[in-house]
């Protein structure tokens, strides 16, 4: 809990809302959970924080405080597996009966488009953080990529990802700034520099997930577009 209230103190306070105990009362969440969504709550702004740009999609991240509920009261569709995925590396520890929906992350397809949103959801069994496509894919199993082994290394991830984006805008400028002679010599060693420290960030929240897991992936979709 402390390192949860360390993330919104560092994050900013006012851009947490708490979500409220008539909420969590009925979800079957531990303790440890219950009371980081009811004392610490989910950051909802600013939206520049909450914005991946993923490797063939740009995502933006809606947590949803004042509808927190179970996946299975949302639009999921329920797959003939359901409670399971139909996935076997899922299916030996999520059963999707027991996910909570903290939020929605649409993408910038379009309304109608394949997979256009996904639900950010907690797994009130093993405490993973995960998101859950609404839609079955092509082998009618439910799609679900785990992001977090925890809620608090959820919360510590996205504050290593706000911290190193708040770095592009110096970056942005030294290389507007920069001629072919200098680029490497000025604004590559700055780039490589804050994409170091956002990796080490990522691991230090998540050490025993970060390792080939869905941010370690991402760190590369950034240095792809940092050029380095």
């Amino acid at each position: 809990m402390d390192g949860a209230a360390s993330v919104r103190d560092q994050w900013g306070a006012s851009h947490f809302v708490l979500v409220a105990d008539t909420e969590l009362a009925s979800l079957g969440l531990s303790e440890p959970d219950r009371r980081l969504l009811g004392t610490i709550g989910l950051p909802v702004s600013p939206g520049s924080a909450l914005r991946l740009n993923l490797r063939f999609e740009t995502v933006d991240i809606h947590h949803r405080p004042a509808t927190v509920g179970l996946l299975s009261e949302t639009n999921f569709e329920k797959t003939r597996f359901y409670p399971l995925s139909g996935d076997p590396d899922v299916d030996s520890w999520a059963r999707l009966d027991r996910f909570v929906v903290l939020g929605e992350v649409p993408n910038d397809f379009g309304p109608g488009s394949y997979f256009s949103t996904r639900f950010v959801c907690l797994d009130a069994v093993s405490g993973k953080v995960s998101w859950v496509y609404p839609t079955p894919d092509r082998q009618g199993r439910s799609l679900c990529c785990v992001l977090n082994t925890s809620l608090s290394a959820y919360l510590a991830s996205l504050l290593a990802y706000r911290r190193f984006r708040d770095q592009w805008p110096h970056l942005q400028e030294v290389w507007s700034k920069a001629d072919d002679s200098s680029v490497d010599s000025e604004y590559t060693p700055l780039a490589k520099r804050a994409h170091a420290e956002f990796l080490r960030d990522l691991e230090a929240a998540d050490p025993t997930g970060f390792d080939g897991g869905f941010w370690d992936c991402h760190a590369g979709n950034e240095a792809i577009l940092l050029e380095i």
